[in-house]
Parts: C-alpha cells; structure tokens; sequence
C-alpha cells in the first residue's frame, strides 16, 4: 500500500482514537478469545486493524496474525503514523532448545531468519522508513521490560528467548543444526514480518510467546505430551495487561 493510502487511514483514526495514548498489539486468534479488555465498538470499521480495546490509559488498535501479510504491515505502519508508543505482539511457538518446555511463556528478545523472507523487498519509499533499517536491537528495551516486570507482578516464570522463523518444509536435522549452532530457543512461522516493518518505520515492538509444543529430536515432527492450552493464553494476554499497566504509570525503573 501506497504511503498517501496508509496516511490517510491513520489519519481517519486519528480522529476516532484523538487525545488516547496508543499501543498496538498483535495476537493469535485463541489469545483474542481470552482477552481482558473491553471492546470498543466500532463506528463504521477499524481496518486495517480488527478491532480496538481499552485498557487502562491505553487504546489498543489489535490484529491478528490470521490477516493477510498486506494488512498486517498496513497495520503497523498505520500504528507509527498514529504516534503509537509501541506495538506488543502475542505469538504461539514451539521448543527447540531444551530448556523451554512446553506451556511455559517466553519473552522473545533476539531472533533469527531462516527463510530469507523480507516484507521490505522491492522499492522502498523513504517516508516509511530506511533502505536499510539497523536490525541489531529490534526488540525495544524498555517495552521488554516492561513485560518481564508484568510477568514478576504475576509471580510468574518467564524465560528470555531467540525466535526461529521457519517454514514448512524444515527438516529434522535442520532444526538439530539450528539448535546447536544459532542459539535458537523456539522457533514458528510468523512473528518477523511485523518486527521488520516495526524497525523499519521506527515504532518500538516487543514480543512475547506461548511455547505449545517442543522438538523431541526424533524425526521431523514438533511433538510434545504437554501442548499448551487456551488457560496459557490467558495467562499471556494477562501478562500483556500488566505490561500495559506498567507502561501506564510510565515507571521504567
């Protein structure tokens, strides 16, 4: 989409969203079913986001990671035109490293690339964002921590993790290499897109997961006797809420 298209639907929800402290999130469909946050009915339509919650001093523009990739980076950028102060993405994954186990929570504060894949391919248009966005910290520091202090407050256990991006044609013995080799604690299929798109245009994006199921190493399959359940979920989306309570108070001691 064309940036003039994408200012202008900022511009719309400038107008519906005017004098709110913003935060967008992005989560999985089970995760939206237990969300905590009231709903906010829409006068005509949200899009390119799905729906827009109220949580404390924050107004969340939210989508889903069932969106088409389009959509999705439409999003994002909309949410930085917006002057949203961060974007928090909620993400289903699987265990490679063994010392995530399945049904944890994890906080993903580095990942890797093991598609190639780029939503940035193609020409770029300088007033979204560099040629070349510096990747070397895309996961904003204060935002982080402001999820590891929502999981403390909870007196809940969350581990620190590298996210693997990988398709659906990975091998076993890929995945065996990965583990030993980048230092990849979990790895999915999504999650990056937006990351990118979220460096690219200068909006603070941090993650956070639900590891349902862990690589046993025998065979190609993702297997697990624990899978995570929609009870992890809510705890997830409950986490992102007392994130989102510790970025209300502005506290980033």
């Amino acid at each position: 989409m064309t940036y003039d298209r994408i200012s202008m639907m900022a511009g719309r929800m400038g107008d519906r969203l005017q004098g709110s402290r913003i935060a967008g999130l992005m989560l999985p469909r089970v995760s939206s079913c237990v969300s905590p946050w009231k709903e906010i009915e829409p006068p005509e339509s949200w899009t390119p986001f799905e729906t827009v919650y109220q949580a404390g001093p924050f107004l969340l523009p939210s989508f889903g990671n069932g969106l088409d990739l389009e959509r999705r980076i439409d999003a994002v950028r909309v949410l930085r035109m917006l002057h949203a102060e961060g974007l928090v993405m909620a993400v289903g994954c699987c265990a490679l490293a063994g010392s995530v186990k399945a049904g944890s929570i994890v906080v993903i504060d580095d990942h890797v690339n093991c598609t190639g894949e780029n939503p940035l391919r193609g020409p770029n248009d300088d007033r979204l964002g560099p040629r070349y966005p510096d990747m070397s910290e895309p996961y904003d520091a204060l935002w982080t921590r402001s999820l590891e202090r929502g999981a403390a407050s909870m007196g809940l256990g969350v581990q620190s993790a590298v996210y693997g991006r990988i398709d659906r044609t990975v091998t076993g013995d890929e995945l065996g290499t990965w583990e030993k080799k980048t230092g990849i604690d979990v790895v999915g299929e999504g999650l990056l897109d937006e990351v990118i798109a979220a460096v690219h245009c200068g909006l603070p994006v941090a993650a956070a997961g639900v590891v349902e199921k862990s690589w046993t190493g025998d065979g190609n399959a993702l297997c697990s006797s624990m899978p995570a359940h929609s009870e992890d979920y809510g705890r997830l989306a409950e986490l992102i809420n007392q994130c989102l309570l510790c970025r209300g108070g502005m506290d980033d001691g």
